[in-house]
């Protein structure tokens, strides 16, 4: 998943949330160098990843991709997943969107607990007002553009919002099938925490 459903899925702990972001950026085992709320949310981060990148629905959707692209499906469905999310903010969230990403844009720009490069994201996320805008497919193809060009080897990623396109009911129904599976997910997870 990407940020916005990152943020969302940790929403109700500063900590849980400050590791969302901090889980693309740490890499390794955690060795109990931050406090352990802020690890947790960086293992919770990495298992909301493994269960995204393992369940039989986010497969299919991969299938619909030509060869090409298949490498990178998981990319480039995180990143459509945010812009589903968007679209069905009010099903998931009793808070506006708006309202959601001004208080975690608070948290994650003021936090002194980001290495620099997250820092980085946390501004940049702030500053373009990202989850908003991810109601415009227009950023799905940015987001995915961005990331191309961060990958070492050449990649299609840069087309990859098209490639989408072509499949977005399609894409939009399996998230809508997948989300609430993964929302109980986490939850079980999280009961771990206290």
């Amino acid at each position: 998943m990407n940020y916005l459903a990152h943020f969302h899925l940790s929403h109700g702990s500063d900590d849980l949330l400050i590791g969302a972001l901090l889980g693309d950026f740490i890499k390794g085992p955690l060795k109990g160098e931050r406090k352990p709320s802020i690890e947790q949310g960086i293992f919770l981060h990495r298992k909301i990843d493994a269960y995204t990148d393992s369940h039989p629905l986010l497969k299919q959707a991969h299938q619909l991709f030509s060869p090409h692209y298949r490498r990178y499906a998981g990319i480039m469905t995180d990143v459509a997943f945010d812009h589903f999310l968007n679209q069905h903010w009010q099903q998931f969230h009793p808070d506006s969107l708006r309202l959601f990403s001004q208080q975690v844009f608070q948290l994650i720009t003021s936090s002194d607990q980001l290495t620099p490069p997250a820092k980085r994201q946390a501004e940049n996320l702030a500053r373009y007002d990202v989850f908003e805008h991810y109601q415009h497919w227009e950023t799905v193809e940015a987001a995915l553009e961005r990331i191309s060009q961060r990958l070492l080897r050449d990649n299609p990623l840069a087309s990859g919002a098209r490639e989408m396109q072509g499949h977005y009911s399609t894409l939009e129904d399996i998230f809508l099938q997948f989300y609430p599976e993964l929302q109980q997910h986490t939850r079980e997870l999280r009961k771990a925490f206290r």
